[in-house]
């Protein structure tokens, strides 16, 4: 139940959890890999032909050019082209990061669950998270090339035809697959929706099911993110430890949480969350990959760990050259567009200023990348200053 320290499983549920059922499979390293890979994959083959649409084709863009254009407009034109074509490469990056996260959440909450605990995880809404409102706000401006477009063509004097023509090719090969990474993202914060349905649960075995299900622990994201923020996910005064242990401590931690209880003797669930709620470092999207922390723990040293984490600084070790590639591509982008102002071409002071920010964007992700590669040194630190 809620709040209280995990009780001893009875020797029926030990014997039931020593079993293997066939849902384990969705919790070992290279299945959760293999569903990482289908369900980021189809979003990479939508975001790169994308790219290269943007980068390869002058179809989806109008000419920014202040010597035919007033100042503003040409500015506003050369503000969403470059957005246009920096947010593509920003997705991939944050389309690696959902990757991680659904590895990370997803894994602890199967080895728990195999251990006779239910992880609740927290109910997040995307238009809460920073990261997902400043990837919307950057396709908006990008998609504000419609209007400057829509200017440019009634300047010219072209039918409404012509228009029609490239809005439908800007809505067919950047606007549709746009929306649908968005989408993607936002159905990414809801784990729970990922995760195995109590139906598949049940079905293999009805009976040990209930008998497991009758005396299940129920644990908070909020409890157990804070437990291992603290170090409890290892047992005191050892320097190795089993995942099993590490499990034990893990779930004794979050359960054993104080109580409170109004007026009716009812337990106050408000009360409880904001009595473990931690103030986020980081935007939430990125804050939800606190399971990184206990599953790579270098203290942690069995097959079950270790094979886990070759998958994931597999994964890993994709993400961070693609981060710095493409760090280095808006920086070589804001380069080429100073060279331009220094030129005359004033109007490309909006495309410098766009790739500038976009740099910073990507220069912000690829510390938070970076420091889930260092966890486990992180984690040596903290057992050796605690």
């Amino acid at each position: 139940m809620y709040g209280t320290a995990a009780l001893a499983p009875s020797p029926d549920v030990a014997e039931v959890l020593r079993r293997r059922f066939s849902w384990h499979e969705r919790g070992e390293p290279l299945q959760l890999l293999m569903m990482a890979v289908i369900s980021v994959g189809g979003q990479y083959a939508a975001l790169g032909v994308m790219a290269l649409t943007v980068y390869t084709s002058s179809g989806l863009f109008v000419t920014c050019d202040s010597r035919q254009q007033p100042l503003a407009i040409a500015f506003a034109c050369e503000c969403t082209k470059s957005s246009m074509r920096c947010f593509v490469l920003f997705a991939m990056i944050v389309s690696l990061l959902i990757a991680l996260r659904q590895i990370a959440r997803q894994r602890i909450y199967y080895e728990m669950l195999r251990r006779g605990a239910l992880l609740d995880f927290e109910t997040v809404t995307p238009f809460h998270d920073p990261l997902f409102l400043l990837l919307t706000f950057c396709l908006l401006i990008s998609l504000t090339h419609i209007l400057v477009a829509a200017w440019q063509y009634h300047e010219d004097d072209k039918s409404v035809d012509q228009f029609l023509v490239f809005l439908k090719a800007v809505v067919v090969k950047y606007v549709a697959h746009s929306c649908v990474f968005l989408a993607f993202l936002a159905s990414a914060y809801d784990t729970e929706n990922q995760l195995l349905p109590l139906s598949k649960y049940v079905e293999e075995d009805p009976v040990a099911a209930r008998l497991l299900l009758s005396q299940m622990a129920i644990v908070l994201e909020a409890s157990a993110a804070e437990a291992v923020e603290r170090g409890r996910h290892i047992p005191e005064g050892v320097e190795t430890c089993t995942s099993e242990e590490s499990y034990a401590c893990l779930l004794a931690a979050s359960t054993q949480v104080p109580l409170h209880v109004d007026e009716a003797g009812s337990l106050s669930m408000a009360q409880l969350l904001l009595e473990n709620a931690r103030v986020e470092k980081y935007a939430k999207f990125i804050a939800e990959m606190w399971p990184a922390r206990a599953l790579l723990d270098p203290r942690i040293k069995d097959d079950n760990s270790l094979r886990f984490k070759r998958v994931w600084y597999a994964v890993n070790g994709c993400a961070i050259p693609l981060t710095f590639l493409v760090l280095l591509f808006f920086l070589r982008q804001v380069r080429n567009d100073l060279e331009d102002v220094r030129k005359g071409q004033t109007e490309d002071v909006g495309g410098l200023a766009v790739a500038f920010l976009y740099a910073l964007a990507t220069l912000q992700l690829l510390t938070y990348i970076w420091d889930l590669l260092f966890i486990p040194m992180k984690s040596l630190h903290r057992a050796a200053s605690a």
